[in-house]
Order: structure tokens, then C-alpha cells, then sequence
């Protein structure tokens, strides 16, 4: 039943029928995987239904029996209680149904996704073959735009360029996937580790590259930044560090000589550029769409906000994207819409997952004995760093990518601080020293 539940999460992951490549003329192994289990039938995804008999399955033989991370079940079942509400709210105040439902579908989803994963992933051994099948998805990914990029941008064949080459939500598995492949290598030195690191590394930097998001950089250097400070005192980190001095010089030469240049090998700097001093036009389109949801939670309430199923205010028509019919329901930025679309009650109620799985994830990767439970629960801190940045950039919770991401950030969260025995029913408990678990 495991193996069956990551190979659903690789097909989620791998889906390539919203990949820029595959509207044109190529090959795509994975095309046929939203036309069979994300598409709704009778408004309801095959992916969710089977979802839901596995988890019906788990809990009849006592999946969780296992204890849970109390505080984090709590914060899980009040993220679904206030989406519901605001639901509710949204169409008894003539909120649209259809567009209400499309709002709200995927927060539950991911919850009922978070559930299934706990019940079926007990211990960090058990949550290996989720994170093989997340690398695994990515580099599909990273090499079939790579293919599309030689075999149809560089000829010329596609004009105009396109926006990017895969798509938007690769942005999360491509950057934390970098992380957790440099501490795979980092934590569990063995020469089939580092060899794993040295190819799919460059290979998924490459894909970064070519996609051209500049989300993507951000995300990179934040997942990065969560792995150097969660990584404990050793003489690895202090090896980090001589290596990290010793690139600072580089890297401000890079920076003086390529900052306001347009080549693409000064690409990283564009993106901190555009997102800090000089604003693009999406840049500008962001901020116009952030104002219309400032003024959409002061029209209907900072409170309860409007409700799932309501318009956000428009205050300009300058960069509307008319051509997508949900557009007024669906903000880029999600942190902000969903303030905005569920007030104060919805916001805190939902967003409490965040920081509540960045505590008992954290408090895994420096307090577990054991390599493996440090090493899972920071690949899930850098994942979750990656959803929210996703999040607050690029229609984050509309993002089937991110939110079943999210989900197995929160069921790390569920399982490993009371299975590595730092978290007992709400109280510290001093871990164990089981024996340890060779990688690679």
C-alpha cells in the first residue's frame, strides 16, 4: 500500500500535461496523467478518491495506532475546519459555487493527501521511497526540457519565446530537490551518494536555468539558507563554511560585473533584480493584484474577509490576464488572497500549518539521534521553504505540485518527531539511540 501511494505522488508530481513542451509537437511519457487521475469525474478526482480508500484502508488495520504528533493533527484538522467555513461563508454571501469549489478543493485535498501519507509512512525509512519519487519526477522533468530546449527553441522553431520551457510548479521540485540531493551527499558521504549528487545537480541547475522562472532562484538560495542553519555544528558544516568564504569574492565579482547586464548566464541576478529594484511588468502586474486584495479584505471584512466564491476587488485593468475565465478568484499571491478571501479566522486557522511544521520538522533535524530522522526533516523544512515561497509568488494553493508537496512536509511533521521519540503526545522526550541506518 506504501509503494502504491508513491507511485500516486510521482504521477502527481510528473504530470506533464500543463509543461509548456508538451502543447507542441514531442513526445511526452506523462502527458496522459491528468486526463486519468486529475481530472474531476462527477466533480470529484480520481486522484482523491483513491486517496481516500487507501487512508480508509490504513486506519482499518489501525494505521494510527502509531502515535502522532498531537499539536500537529490539531493544527491540520483546524486548516480544513476554517476552509470549510469560509465556503460556507463565501455562498451564503452569493459567492460563486463553481469558483468556491475551485478554491477550496485543493486545501482539503491536501489534507486528505497529508492523512494518507501518515498512514501509510511511519518512520523515516518509510518516507524514502516519497522522496525518491519527488527527485525522480524533477528529473524527468529537467530532461525532457532539456530535449524541448535544443530540439525547438535553440533551432528557432518556437516564436515567441515562450514564458517558460516546463512549467511554474517545477519551481518547487527542481530547488528543493537540489537541497536534499547536496545534503544526501553531504550527511551520507558514500561514493554512490556523491556520484548521485554530482549528475542530478547540474542536470536540475541546467532545467532552473533553461525555465527561466526567477522564482526558482529565490526558492533555491532560501532552500539553501534553511539547510546551512539547520545543519548542526560539525566539522561538515565547518567545511561549508571555509568553502562558502572562499566563493564570497566570486560571488560579489559576479555580481558587480552582471548585475543590469541581460545575458543568460547573469539570469539569477535578473531575478533578484526584477523582484527588488527594478520591477518588470510582472513585478508591476503583482503589486496592482495585491493592492486589489488589500482592498478586497477592507470592502468585505478583515474578520471573516470575502469568502470563498467572491471577485477580488480589481482597482486596475492594466494586466488582468482576461483570457483565464477563474482569473478574479485566482491571485498570484496566495498569501495574500487567502487573508483577503477568509480574513483573520481563515488566514491564522490555515497558514498555522506552515510555522507548525517548520517546529516539530526542525526540532527532528537538530534533536534526533539518528542521521536518517535529521536528514528527512530537513529535506521537509526545505520543501515546505519552497511551498511557501511558491506560495506567496505563484498561485501557490491553486498548485497541485505545491500542495502535494506541502503534504508530505506535514505528514514528516505527523510521524517522525514522536517516531525519532523527540515529541511524546504534546511533551519533550529525550530520543533513543537506535543503531544506524547506512545510505546509498
Amino acid at each position: 500500500m506504501r509503494r502504491f501511494v508513491q507511485i500516486l505522488f510521482f504521477l502527481v508530481w510528473v504530470d506533464e500535461k500543463q509543461s509548456v513542451y508538451a502543447e507542441h509537437d514531442m513526445w511526452c511519457p506523462f502527458k496522459w496523467v491528468e486526463d486519468w487521475l486529475i481530472l474531476p469525474v462527477a466533480k470529484v478526482r480520481p486522484l482523491d478518491i483513491l486517496l481516500l480508500l487507501v487512508l480508509a484502508y490504513a486506519v482499518s488495520q489501525r494505521a494510527f495506532k502509531v502515535a502522532t504528533v498531537r499539536p500537529m493533527k490539531r493544527t491540520i484538522f483546524g486548516a480544513i475546519g476554517v476552509t470549510l467555513l469560509a465556503l460556507v461563508y463565501g455562498l451564503s454571501t452569493g459567492g460563486d459555487s463553481r469558483a468556491a469549489l475551485w478554491q477550496s478543493y485543493l486545501p482539503m485535498s491536501m489534507v486528505l493527501a497529508a492523512f494518507t501519507i501518515a498512514a501509510t509512512h511511519h518512520t523515516a525509512e518509510h518516507f524514502i521511497g516519497l522522496l525518491k519519487a519527488f527527485v525522480a519526477a524533477g528529473v524527468v522533468h529537467a530532461v525532457m526540457i532539456i530535449f524541448f530546449h535544443y530540439l525547438y527553441i535553440k533551432p528557432g522553431l518556437i516564436n515567441p519565446l515562450p514564458e517558460c520551457e516546463s512549467s511554474h510548479h517545477d519551481t518547487v521540485i527542481w530547488s528543493a530537490s537540489v537541497g536534499l540531493l547536496l545534503l544526501l551527499a553531504v550527511r551520507f558521504p558514500t561514493p554512490r551518494n556523491r556520484l548521485v549528487a554530482g549528475v542530478l545537480v547540474p542536470l536540475l541547475m541546467v532545467a532552473i536555468q533553461f525555465n527561466r522562472r526567477r522564482l526558482a532562484f529565490v526558492s533555491l538560495i532560501a532552500d539553501l539558507l534553511t539547510l546551512y542553519f539547520v545543519l548542526p555544528a560539525s566539522r561538515t558544516k565547518r567545511v561549508v563554511q571555509r568553502i562558502a568564504l572562499g566563493i564570497v569574492p566570486v560571488v560579489l565579482l559576479y555580481v558587480v560585473i552582471g548585475w543590469g547586464r541581460p545575458e543568460s548566464i547573469f539570469r539569477p541576478l535578473q531575478s533578484f533584480q526584477t523582484v527588488s529594484v527594478d520591477q518588470d511588468k510582472s513585478t508591476k502586474a503583482r503589486n496592482m493584484e495585491n493592492l486589489g486584495l488589500i482592498a478586497t479584505a477592507t470592502k468585505y471584512g478583515w474578520v471573516m474577509g470575502s469568502g470563498w466564491g467572491q471577485k477580488y476587488v480589481e482597482v486596475s485593468s492594466l494586466y488582468n490576464i482576461y483570457f483565464f475565465e477563474l482569473w478574479p478568484y485566482v491571485p498570484h499571491n496566495s498569501v495574500l488572497g487567502l487573508f483577503a478571501y477568509t480574513g483573520y479566522v481563515g488566514f491564522m486557522g490555515f497558514w498555522m500549518v506552515f510555522p507548525m511544521s517548520a517546529f516539530f520538522n526542525a526540532r527532528v533535524a537538530r534533536q534526533a539521534k539518528r542521521p536518517m530522522d535529521q536528514y528527512m526533516s530537513t529535506v521537509a523544512l526545505m520543501q515546505l521553504v519552497s511551498c511557501a515561497d511558491q506560495w506567496y509568488g505563484d498561485m501557490g494553493s491553486f498548485s497541485l505540485v505545491t500542495m502535494y508537496t506541502l503534504s508530505t512536509s506535514l505528514a514528516i511533521a505527523l510521524r517522525l518527531p514522536v517516531a525519532s521519540g523527540v515529541w511524546s503526545n504534546g511533551n519533550l522526550a529525550r530520543p533513543a539511540t537506535p543503531p544506524a541506518v547506512r545510505v546509498g
